[in-house]
């Protein structure tokens, strides 16, 4: 694959947001998989560049105080998909189902992946778009629930779907079979693709290397596919949750790792982890790097497509990663400076675990060149995107909008909702509400963490610590002795925002 880099749309002054059944934005939500808050150019990298998304910063806003809705994967997309925290949302960790075996031509695999299932009775943002007319599409992980559960693609509001429906079978980055759910091919649910070249090789070992189908670039050419098929007067919400760069730290031999070979030394060796599926590498400098400049690429081709189909002025596009990064599969965080200046890595509430890039281009709204430090969680996404769409009413769904934020309905059947929409701060316009907090929990690490303002309060096995984010980004230094009052008064916030969850307990500091 080459790098495309791709000609500026028309940046048009900033307009009223155009809310008619024709004008409605398209919305694409590109969220790559254990990219740190330093692994862009843009945000401070310097053992490689990314010019395509670069560009999309230059093009658009670059947020720096943004948070992932957890430090791990399926929690973090299930806020994302939700609008709750992880106080509140069913899917708090990574709970794993296997069940079976089938196999796939030398290879044993499992007949049955996925993960714990979105609870089916709180509404998720692709039915909610799909309820207001948007084309739905997602493309990557879903981590959403596992196959042949009541929460899958088919499911829950997903015209076309293609990539894993199980995390964990997406270690594999040349797998055995890969999920869709088409509804224009007839699906009526999700099926699996086998790879027919991949099955003739083992899955891990030496033979792996002969496999040729990789799913990273299946997986782009299904979602470019999708995009070349969208109409100016059809909305459409496009969800790219792209596997780049988690381990396995694999890819094919091209000419975009050849470029890394040799030159990111001491190079990094890896012996593999089979249980994990993370095969062997002798380059994991080069493997990371060629990664995320192949996922640049593949960003500079999403936006040379929609301006060819001339549907780049009118496309909301956003670029992010769902957590921290990872030191999996021959990761290596200390080289990379991964987190930049924060502390942390992927599983900690520490700033480094959750704090990640974010960028928003909308020519003739979001003003380009612009930054904001504003505090947001992926928990706000759905309202900023129900707000996008003009969506401000939806009783089916116990959706109803006041000044930006979804007013929860007092019933017993009303839904939960902890975000508030970001928009004012998109389009520098209107009063944007602030949360008193932003709150997380993790069950795994057992951590917590609230921002308030400046203040930090991170929670490990039950013991609080406080740091000063204004003087202290690093969070060297616990001011837990010198300021109980403030300790007290976020844990009183962690009180306020926790609800029990029997599959995944943590432990509440203590209360005075």
């Amino acid at each position: 694959m080459s790098i495309l880099p791709y000609t500026s749309a028309g940046l048009l002054p900033l307009m009223a947001l155009p809310l008619s059944a024709q004008e409605r934005p398209n919305i694409l939500y590109i969220m790559c998989d254990d990219m740190g808050y330093g692994d862009l150019s843009c945000y401070g990298q310097r053992h490689f560049t990314t010019p395509n998304i670069d560009r999309l910063a230059a093009q658009g806003m670059r947020m720096t105080s943004a948070y992932a809705g957890s430090p791990v994967s399926a929690p973090s997309r299930a806020c994302f998909m939700t609008g709750q925290h992880t106080g509140h949302t069913h899917v708090r960790g990574n709970k794993e189902y296997w069940h079976g075996q089938v196999e796939y031509g030398r290879n044993q695999d499992f007949a049955v992946v996925g993960q714990e299932p979105y609870d089916t009775s709180q509404p998720i943002l692709p039915e909610i778009l799909k309820a207001a007319g948007y084309r739905t599409g997602m493309f990557g992980k879903w981590a959403g629930g596992y196959e042949g559960s009541p929460s899958t693609p088919d499911k829950r509001g997903i015209d076309e779907f293609y990539g894993y429906i199980c995390q964990f079978q997406a270690h594999l980055y040349f797998p055995n079979f890969l999920n869709r759910f088409s509804r224009s091919m007839g699906d009526t649910c999700v099926v699996r693709e086998v790879l027919e070249q991949n099955i003739l090789h083992e899955m891990y070992g030496d033979d792996y290397a002969n496999r040729q189908q990789y799913s990273a670039d299946l997986i782009h050419q299904r979602a470019l596919e999708w995009l070349r098929h969208q109409e100016k007067d059809k909305p459409f919400l496009g969800i790219f949750t792209y596997t780049l760069p988690h381990a396995e730290l694999r890819q094919p031999d091209d000419s975009l790792l050849q470029a890394f070979r040799g030159k990111l030394l001491p190079e990094r060796a890896y012996r593999g982890d089979k249980p994990s599926r993370y095969n062997p590498t002798q380059e994991g400098h080069a493997q990371f790097a060629a990664m995320i400049t192949r996922l640049d690429a593949q960003v500079g081709e999403i936006i040379q497509l929609l301006e060819e189909r001339g549907l780049a002025d009118n496309t909301v596009v956003i670029f992010t990663s769902d957590n921290g990064p990872h030191e999996e599969g021959g990761a290596d965080p200390e080289y990379f400076n991964h987190d930049g200046k924060f502390r942390g890595l992927k599983r900690s509430t520490h700033e480094g675990g959750i704090r990640i890039p974010f960028i928003v281009r909308w020519p003739g709204h979001v003003r380009a060149g612009s930054e904001s430090d504003l505090p947001f969680a992926f928990y706000d996404l759905l309202p900023t995107f129900c707000d996008m769409a003009g969506i401000h009413e939806m009783p089916e769904y116990g959706l109803r909008f006041k000044k930006g934020q979804i007013m929860n309905r007092k019933s017993e059947s009303a839904k939960s909702f902890d975000g508030i929409s970001i928009l004012p701060t998109l389009i520098g316009k209107g009063h944007q509400r602030k949360h008193d907090h932003l709150y997380w929990e993790f069950h795994e690490t057992d951590m917590l963490g609230v921002r308030y303002g400046d203040w930090k309060l991170v929670v490990k096995h039950g013991k609080p610590a406080l740091y000063d984010l204004a003087t202290d980004p690093h969070e060297d230094h616990d001011l837990a002795d010198k300021h109980p009052d403030m300790v007290q008064k976020l844990v009183q916030k962690i009180y306020d925002d926790h609800t029990d969850s029997p599959l995944f307990p943590v432990t509440l500091p203590p209360k005075e």
